[in-house]
């Protein structure tokens, strides 16, 4: 019964490790990542062309440009994630591919740029399995406490893609006009299962109540979006703005399964229950908001300069990513439409949606030449919380996700070689501001009135801590026999 509990639990501690729900937990080349993805001014290197195409205008040495998250490591600690004294913890590694992109200068047309971009825009990954055996009195049909023993199973992965081009127009020395397109694919493959029993402990024959819910889900989907942009180039200062709009869908699919049932559980249900169903190839859809960037670069002194960027994300309301128009299978056929209702609303069995709500994030990022070849890159970032129903119910499907803000600092260091090449390196770290959050599963006093999920309180921390090393190597244009400095 509390096996429920638990398996929100799981939830809660494989989305940590993912960031589900944050906007910029990811940037795109290792000098934007390195300097806070303060890039919307324009950086004058390749990442100019996914964060802001008009300053590619500017870039004086177009080339290809590739960028690896090469390691990446997390750890998440949960205090009372469970309920006070239950506790939360996972590690995960991951490596992905980050960036791709090169700038294309026709010879005929000198005031026109044109480039290619292709991202890792998310990538996630979690498995976790669990087995529970504890006491609790939640059963008034037996005396005393009851032998709680279940397990708990949940696979989730994720995947989305970016890839676009961009045109840039001179429209002056120092200002200029850009249009990037870009189109998504992203697929998700999700499962969970969980399963407890409740047993009388005094070894008598009495009835055992059970608790049964599994869902299994996997969808991909293909959407695309427009980033129209300006870009104003001086000497001493730089500044940029960009549009992306809300996303249109093009194509999606989506396979779905879900069981749920409950066994002599008299308290809750006068009868036994159980429902399932099952829908393939049904149409699916993701949803970007939007967003609206502002960006400024100021040249300090003769050998640095200060980025800001502040992006603001447009929120959204609820909306159904897959729907299942049918009526599932009901067990007994008898049962009343508001049993069924009681436990899952007016939403269809098989439906699967997400909401979200407006977030600014705020970027800036310190570069400093320090010498002729050598460059040094210093940087800070917010990333919050977007999602705006992180908590798993059970009247839909849904998964419990993070319930926390994200901070993120790096430090890097790039070098210039004679032979054209230029190698950037650094390291990114993110963590939790202290914050206690609502945890919904109580293990401490789990209730059958409500598939004993218990007393939500809101003394559960966050403890998570992200390090992530990026590479990135530049093959820089043969027009430019010399290294670029910064300044």
């Amino acid at each position: 019964m509390r096996p429920l509990l638990l398996s929100l639990l799981f939830y809660c501690c494989s989305i940590g490790i993912a960031q589900d729900y944050h906007h910029w937990s990811e940037q795109f080349g290792a000098r934007a990542s390195l300097l806070g993805g303060a890039a919307t001014a324009g950086l004058g290197d390749n990442a100019t062309v996914y964060y802001n195409s008009a300053a590619m205008s500017f870039v004086d040495d177009p080339s290809l440009s590739i960028s690896v998250n090469a390691y990446r490591i997390s750890n998440v600690q949960l205090k009372n994630a469970l309920g006070y004294g239950y506790h939360l913890k996972e590690t995960q590694l991951s490596t992905m591919p980050n960036l791709i992109s090169g700038i294309y200068a026709p010879k005929k047309h000198q005031k026109v740029r044109i480039g290619y971009a292709v991202i890792t825009r998310r990538n996630f990954s979690s498995k976790y399995d669990y087995l529970f055996q504890g006491y609790r009195e939640v059963l008034s049909s037996t005396a005393g406490p009851e032998s709680f023993v279940g397990g708990y199973n949940q696979n989730h992965n994720l995947q989305e893609y970016w890839a676009g081009i961009s045109l840039a127009l001179r429209v002056s020395k120092h200002f200029s006009i850009g249009l990037s397109h870009f189109g998504g694919y992203r697929t998700v493959k999700y499962s969970n299962a969980v399963e407890f029993s409740a047993l009388p402990t005094d070894g008598s024959s009495g009835e055992v109540a059970t608790f049964a819910s599994k869902i299994s889900f996997n969808y991909w989907n293909v959407k695309g979006v427009f980033k129209p942009t300006i870009a104003l180039d001086l000497e001493n200062f730089k500044f940029g703005m960009t549009f992306t709009t809300p996303s249109f869908n093009m194509l999606g699919k989506a396979n779905v399964y879900r069981d749920f049932s409950i066994v002599n559980m008299d308290e809750l249900l006068q009868s036994d229950l159980k429902i399932v169903d099952r829908a393939e190839k049904i149409k699916a859809q993701h949803k970007e908001n939007g967003s609206l960037a502002f960006g400024v670069s100021w040249k300090l002194g003769k050998r640095a300069w200060l980025h800001w960027t502040n992006e603001t994300f447009f929120g959204g309301k609820y909306y159904l990513i897959f729907d299942a128009d049918q009526s599932p299978s009901t067990y007994p056929t008898t049962i009343a439409d508001t049993s069924v209702s009681r436990f899952f609303g007016d939403q269809h069995f098989l439906a699967f949606g997400e909401e979200s709500s407006a977030r600014t994030n705020i970027g800036v990022g310190l570069e400093v030449a320090m010498t002729r070849n050598w460059d040094l890159y210093l940087g800070a970032r917010t990333d919050y919380l977007y999602n705006e129903k992180p908590y798993f119910d059970y009247e839909r499907i849904g998964i419990d996700a993070s319930k926390w803000n994200l901070y993120h600092v790096s430090l890097g260091l790039a070098f210039t070689s004679e032979k054209l090449k230029k190698y950037s390196a650094g390291f990114e770290f993110a963590f939790t501001p202290k914050r206690n959050f609502y945890h919904v599963i109580n293990l401490n006093n789990p209730r059958a009135n409500n598939l004993f999920l218990g007393v939500g309180d809101s003394d559960a921390t966050a403890k998570i801590l992200s390090f992530k090393f990026l590479l990135e190597i530049d093959i820089l244009s043969p027009k430019t026999s010399e290294p670029t400095p910064a300044y």
